[in-house]
């Protein structure tokens, strides 16, 4: 038989899975725990005739064949089990926190609660439901995520409960089960946690620690963590409970960012996840376990965040000797509604804001100076206020003013500026740790980077922060890692000084750094052990404006989010945190995430390509090299800025470079189909087209791995192929191509010519041409061309080039100029007539070895003209 089994204590998820678990393994047998926390045990008694569940002492007496747990990993104590290994499915939205057994599957989701991993099937399965049963679901799915309201709660747990509502879930039984009032054994309890409780500071977090005892039967003690977080609202809760004298029960609560409960109640045999957790502890009483664990939690706390942290970077400020309408034009230039105002040596003076800017205006006071007009009361905060202090004071200003707070050092120095959308953003940060947490994205870092790759991204990070400068690893590699690709290169964005980290990196690691200080990018170079040096390239974090559409952009030093805008699509614009206090913080401003998870290209804003063309190009290359397919609002950017010709305006170079990209990929067809239904193909060269007859010659030349001819090289001959020889010409002079790419065109054009002429030889002769004939016509073509041409062209040519490149192109001769020169002949053009046709000659099987070539040249030159090299 099969059984389905849960742990001690069970509370509703767990009660709710062993139901849900019953409708979707048939036949299975759901074991009810004879310890149930007493609100559980009051629904399972009360509607005993409509649950399937089973007593242990009514089970048949049968060999188990499989068991199923639910809302834990760990097999409970139970005598029809024995000693041998079952197969067994765990179903938990808890990771196993043990390596698992080769009898052991496990099926996992990150989800508030268990119960929701199960009712997701029953939804896929279509499967009915009583009321009762839904309500029961419904039950463990609020349980476990506070009424919804848990951080942990995902957007899935609140569809589940919206289902089982549809299917006859009565809403008010949260309220009779779970929002009860406390048993005066409860109160009790209460009352002796409030008595021995302490709130302390730890990492900037507030953590409630408090003990009691209870002697006569234990009653359900996890909501007393929910009062107390209701009361006091501590960033973490730690209760130690002694039962009697045979053990302390261990209950923990953890907010998000602050620390991984589950991973701590793991050190005391107990389990769970990271926002609650819970274990008992035989033979320790509750004052020594408590101050054991609060040891630990100051060991595992998180850093909470700070002004600093979350203040944006650097800030764009008006001088104090500017005038009204110079303030003016840099509110319009960089898009705020207010400018903090300093002196020479960066002191806030005030600050002004775009109302009292258009009112000055509107009096005619362009010229007036603005330290006239400014606020001198905005809100200062040093770098470390917490989040706590800047959540008051915003709410403080109650938006009477500018919904600012400037962030100083003790000189009152302009260090950053908070904005609501700033402890907004920082909200959401948190909110994100829940869904992709920072260890899971530390393992992803590890996963990808070699570890004294690692080391050093976390030394610069500690560096970073020790300058108030923040590191950052961005775009492509944060997108290639989160889609479990290893990403080609490193991005890495400071928020602050790049040159500076680069070079105290370099001190301290004994590197050499190379800056550019007009950019603020540095290049650091260190030495490794293997010998080979590690090249890591710093880059300020910046924003861009453009003069004209297609110029290249000015920068500015700007906050990480700022840079992120300016990039091309959402997908790159992830960011990883390495400053320690947010190491592997991942940073989502624009959605990338959410259309990495619905596989979309999507452009940041409305005029991206026409600020930069070749985001077109690029548009294309990723999504045949992701799968993705271009949004459709992203698709008629394209269109509109192809209509506008933003193309024939960019610089060639630049488009040029990106079709060389494409070429590179290992199946460039994808994004060069995309281009030729978009139009770009068309758009950057009327002839230019994309069609299968070119795609089969790409899997050609795919196959046939000719190693003296580069795949990319060999792509854009194909592509080129198909061009007459003055669209060619005009293609090379367009788009101003390097030497060795107007020679493969060059080569091109030639190659047609002389195909042509092998073409209308092998007509006339049944397709039986001479070796001469064959060598004159391709010799002096380049290789890459030739290549193209074997791939393109019909039978038989192929063969004829196939026969030149693999024995006529290296066939020498015996005799050179040297014996030229030694029958008395002068260097000169005859030099070259007489070597060639003796070429034929020996091609045709007529002057062999290097007496019948010294004698055929005697007879050339005693005959002053050679004979023909075609004669047999």
């Amino acid at each position: 038989m099969e059984l389905i089994l849960t742990h001690s204590n069970t509370d509703f998820d767990a009660l709710a899975s062993q139901l849900a678990a019953t409708r979707l393994y048939p036949g299975a047998l759901a074991v009810l725990n004879p310890q149930l926390n007493e609100n559980v045990r009051e629904f399972a008694a009360l509607h005993r005739e409509e649950l399937p569940f089973v007593r242990m002492g009514d089970l048949p007496r049968e060999p188990v064949t499989r068991l199923i747990l639910v809302d834990t990993a760990t097999v409970p104590r139970f005598p029809l089990l024995g000693d041998t290994p079952i197969p067994t499915i765990i179903i938990d939205h808890h990771r196993p926190e043990r390596d698992l057994a080769p009898h052991e599957d496990v099926i996992y989701a990150d989800t508030g609660a268990t119960t929701t991993i199960l009712v997701q099937r029953l939804m896929e399965h279509h499967l009915p439901l009583t009321s009762v049963e839904a309500t029961l679901l419904l039950l463990g799915i609020y349980e476990d995520t506070g009424n919804l309201s848990l951080p942990g709660t995902r957007a899935v747990d609140v569809a589940c409960a919206a289902w089982l509502l549809e299917r006859g879930a009565r809403i008010e039984a949260v309220g009779e089960f779970l929002r009860r009032p406390l048993s005066s054994v409860q109160e009790q309890v209460l009352h002796q946690l409030e008595q021995s409780m302490r709130l302390e500071e730890i990492s900037g977090w507030t953590a409630l620690f408090a003990w009691a005892r209870v002697d006569g039967p234990v009653p359900e003690l996890s909501s007393l963590a929910h009062r107390l977080r209701d009361l006091y609202a501590p960033a973490v809760i730690a209760l130690a409970i002694a039962t009697g004298d045979t053990g302390t029960q261990l209950i923990l609560r953890a907010g998000a960012d602050t620390f991984d409960a589950g991973a701590l109640a793991v050190r005391f045999g107990g389990g769970g996840h990271r926002y609650a957790a819970a274990a008992y502890v035989r033979g320790v009483d509750a004052e020594t376990l408590l101050a054991r664990t609060e040891t630990a939690v100051r060991e595992l706390m998180q850093p909470a965040l700070t002004a600093a942290d979350i203040m944006t970077r650097p800030v764009h400020t008006a001088p104090i000797d500017a005038t009204v309408a110079q303030a003016e034009e840099l509110l319009l230039r960089y898009g705020h509604g207010a400018l903090p105002v300093v002196n020479h040596d960066g002191v806030v003076q005030g600050l002004i804001s775009r109302r009292d800017l258009d009112r000055a205006l509107r009096h005619g006071l362009r010229d007036a100076p603005l330290a006239r007009y400014l606020w001198h009361g905005p809100t200062l905060l040093p770098p470390d206020a917490s989040l706590a202090t800047v959540r008051s004071a915003l709410a403080a200003d109650n938006g009477d003013r500018t919904g600012r707070l400037l962030v100083v050092d003790a000189h009152k120095r302009l260090l950053g500026i908070i904005t609501r959308s700033d402890l907004l953003r920082a909200w959401a940060a948190g909110q994100d740790a829940g869904k992709i947490d920072h260890a899971i994205v530390s393992k992803t870092l590890e996963r990808f980077l070699a570890p004294a790759l690692l080391a050093i991204l976390r030394r610069a990070g500690a560096i970073a922060q020790q300058r108030g400068a923040a590191l950052y690893i961005v775009g492509g590699a944060v997108r290639d890692m989160i889609l479990e690709r290893k990403p080609d290169d490193l991005d890495l964005v400071v928020e602050g000084d790049a040159i500076g980290l680069a070079e105290a990196l370099a001190t301290e690691l004994g590197g050499t750094v190379r800056s550019h200080s007009a950019f603020g990018t540095a290049t650091l170079t260190l030495k490794r052990l293997d010998g080979e040096p590690l090249t890591l390239d710093f880059v300020m974090a910046r924003t861009e404006f453009y003069e004209r559409p297609s110029a290249l952009p000015d920068v500015e030093a700007a906050s990480l989010r700022h840079d992120l805008h300016r990039r091309d699509f959402t997908i790159n614009t992830l960011a990883i945190c390495l400053n320690p206090t947010r190491y592997g913080w991942l940073y989502d401003f624009y959605g990338g995430r959410r259309d990495m998870n619905r596989k979309l290209i999507r452009v940041l804003h409305n005029l991206s390509f026409i600020d930069d063309p070749t985001r077109i190009l690029r548009a294309a290359r990723l999504s045949a090299r992701l799968g993705f397919v271009i949004e459709p609002r992203t698709r008629a950017l394209i269109s509109d800025a192809l209509e506008q010709g933003v193309l024939g305006r960019a610089t060639p170079q630049r488009i040029m470079h990106e079709l060389r990209l494409i070429l590179a990929e290992e199946h460039p067809e994808p994004a060069l189909a995309l281009l030729d239904d978009l139009g770009v193909l068309r758009a950057m060269h009327p002839a230019l087209r994309w069609n299968p007859a070119i795609a089969e010659w790409f899997a050609a030349a795919r196959q046939a791995a000719f190693p003296d001819a580069p795949l990319p090289d060999l792509y854009l001959a194909l592509l080129l192929y198909p061009l007459i020889g003055d669209e060619r010409t005009a293609f090379a002079a367009r788009y101003r191509l390097p030497a060795s790419e107007a020679r493969l065109l060059a080569d091109l054009t030639l190659v047609h010519e002389r195909v042509e002429m092998l073409r209308s030889a092998a007509e006339g002769s049944d397709r039986w041409i001479a070796d001469s004939a064959i060598d004159r016509a391709l010799h002096g073509i380049g290789i890459v061309a030739l290549r193209a041409a074997q791939i393109a062209e019909p039978p038989p040519v192929p063969q004829y080039i196939a026969r030149y490149i693999d024995y006529l192109r290296s066939v020498k001769l015996a005799v050179d100029g040297k014996f030229l020169e030694s029958l008395g002949l002068r260097p000169g053009p005859r030099f070259g007539e007489l070597l060639a046709a003796l070429r034929a000659a020996h091609l045709d099987g007529i002057a062999v070895t290097r007496e019948e070539q010294e004698v055929w040249i005697r007879q050339a030159v005693v005959t002053q003209s050679a004979p023909d090299a075609g004669r047999r």
